[in-house]
Order: C-alpha cells, then sequence, then structure tokens
C-alpha cells in the first residue's frame, strides 16, 4: 500500500514549530485566555524572554565563530597572537552553554527519562507528574540560591588579561538558572 509519508518538523522547511512558532502542547497568550490574566502575563514574558535567547545564542555563536577566524587569521599571518581572545571567547562561551541550556528547556529538546512516569499512567496517578514539577523546581531554585552566593563571593576576583571581573563568567549561572525556572513556569 502507498501512503505518503509524513514529513518530520526537521524535513519540512516551511513547519512552523521548525522556525520557532509554539508547539501544540505549548500555551500561547492566545490559548491561555481561561488561566487569566497572570498567565497571560507569564506567557508573553516567557515569550519575550525566549525571543532573546534566541538573538542571544546566534550572536555568541558568530562572535565566538569571527573571533576564532581572527584570531588565526593574526597569528598566521602577524606572527603575533592576540592575547586577549581567549578570555573574550571563554566568556561568550559560558553564557552560550547556559542560555542554551535555558532555550532547551523552552523548546522541550532536553533528554527526558522517565522511568517513573512510566507506572503512573492512570489519570488516577496525574499528581505524580505535578511533584516531579515541583522537585525539580525545587532543585533549581537550591542551584540558583547556591549560585548567587558564589558569584558574590568573585565579583572582586579579576580575570588575567582583560582585568574583568569574574563575575562576568559566574554571572551566567543565577541568570541563567532564573531564566531556567521562568520556562519551567510556563
Amino acid at each position: 500500500m502507498n501512503h505518503p509519508r509524513a514529513a518530520t518538523p526537521s524535513e519540512n522547511p516551511f513547519d512552523p514549530a521548525a522556525l520557532g512558532a509554539a508547539r501544540p502542547w505549548q500555551a500561547t497568550a492566545k490559548t491561555a485566555r481561561p488561566l487569566g490574566p497572570v498567565a497571560r502575563g507569564l506567557i508573553r514574558l516567557d515569550d519575550a524572554v525566549g525571543l532573546l535567547e534566541d538573538w542571544f545564542l546566534v550572536a555568541a555563536h558568530a562572535a565566538i565563530a569571527g573571533l576564532v577566524f581572527v584570531g588565526v587569521l593574526v597569528r598566521y599571518f602577524l606572527k603575533d597572537p592576540l592575547t586577549w581572545d581567549q578570555e573574550v571567547i571563554v566568556a561568550l562561551f559560558t553564557w552560550l552553554i547556559f542560555v542554551g541550556a535555558a532555550a532547551a528547556i523552552r523548546h522541550r529538546m532536553h533528554i527526558r527519562v522517565d522511568l517513573v512516569g512510566g507506572l503512573f499512567k492512570r489519570p488516577s496517578f496525574r499528581f505524580v507528574t505535578w511533584i516531579s514539577a515541583a522537585l525539580g523546581m525545587a532543585a533549581v531554585m537550591a542551584l540558583l540560591w547556591s549560585a548567587t552566593v558564589n558569584f558574590t563571593e568573585v565579583l572582586g576576583a579579576l580575570t588575567p588579561m582583560l582585568e574583568m571581573s569574574q563575575g562576568v563568567l559566574d554571572g551566567a549561572l543565577p541568570v541563567c538558572l532564573a531564566l531556567l525556572l521562568l520556562h519551567m513556569a510556563r
């Protein structure tokens, strides 16, 4: 029997989900109307932050690639390597990793292991999903507290070449954990 095979989002370049539109399981400000103005505001905030995250990720990738390319050219042609580029690349890469982790939560791209969830598929056991979400948020809040304490301790330390605050590097974790909480709350 000849049945046309449905294209997956990665195969269909015109799929709205592939272009960043809301997925069917993801609430938008319009579909959240029964939830009230607070839920709609949270969804609008999450959408705006998500758009900024996506643009930052593109810009950080481009900046890292550009700096590596310029560093190689300068080292090869001028025989005098740049001394500051590695610190900037490490700072950008640090932010890229943590913002990317928050964006992956927003787009539901993290690996998910449902070891216990499969045991509780009946509707009477749906509370397990809420318990799992609450435990996940509690773990992120504990990490956020710890990252904030670490951030305040390293603010005075300076990096060797550019002498910028170490907080530029260590600030990525508390900021992105807060973004992660926002995306989880959606």
